[in-house]
């Protein structure tokens, strides 16, 4: 009898899943749609429960390197190694969804970027790459520092730049700490790279900073006014 309840559980979440997608599911259940597949025959609703327990919701799961997952005594290599995939497959399922977008407004830019830095907790810098009719070529990750700072190589910077064939970029990157508002140090580091770019024919067109799953323009924000 128990077996049977189990597997109506799961054909139940799996059906509700089908007819409305995520709408009206607790985190819990969606943790434990997941688990389904790495826990065939043991109850993937405890260990959910357990989950949350530990990180408080699904972001929390999300954001938990493996180590930690594991130390939910549920949760296997193989458990949280499907937990961390899924994070990472979800961010380039929008990099690859939205490759024909016009960066032509800031609105547009901030719409996209804001979804770029999920679960990041150092500060990442992202260039990305514009053709002459302002279409994303390619947006990728350059640097990687600390919590609290990171730093562009210029010659890095320049490579790829070269590498996507483009003349304009827009220079994105995340405040871990949720903190929305440029620092001085944000700007005059725009500043310079904007002159140093500027001889070479590479157009720095606006910077994007991104935090709390907000972003912001420098451009439009007054802050971009050396160009």
């Amino acid at each position: 009898m128990p077996g049977k309840i189990k597997n109506d559980r799961r054909s139940q979440l799996k059906q509700k899943f089908l007819e409305t997608r995520f709408e009206g599911f607790s985190d819990r259940e969606k943790l434990e749609l997941i688990l389904f597949y790495v826990f065939p025959k043991i109850n993937a609703d405890e260990a959910a429960g357990k989950l949350l327990d530990k990180f408080i919701n699904l972001g929390g799961v999300f954001d938990a390197n493996i180590e930690n997952l594991k130390e939910v005594s549920e949760i296997n290599d193989l458990a949280a190694f499907l937990l961390k995939l899924i994070p990472e497959l979800s961010k380039d399922y929008i990099n690859t969804k939205d490759k024909m977008l016009i960066m032509d407004n800031f609105k547009t830019a901030c719409d996209y970027f804001k979804n770029q830095f999920i679960g990041e907790k150092n500060e990442i810098i992202k260039i990305a790459c514009l053709d002459h009719k302002l279409k994303l070529i390619n947006c990728s990750s350059i640097a990687e520092g600390t919590p609290s700072s990171a730093f562009v190589n210029i010659k890095k910077l320049i490579e790829f730049t070269y590498k996507n064939n483009c003349e304009s970029i827009i220079m994105i990157h995340n405040h871990p700490n949720g903190e929305l508002i440029p620092s001085d140090e944000d700007i005059k580091a725009t500043r310079n790279i904007y002159n140093y770019l500027k001889p070479l024919g590479i157009k720095l067109i606006d910077h994007i900073i991104v935090a709390g799953g907000q972003a912001i323009s420098l451009k439009e924000s007054g802050d971009f006014k050396f160009i």
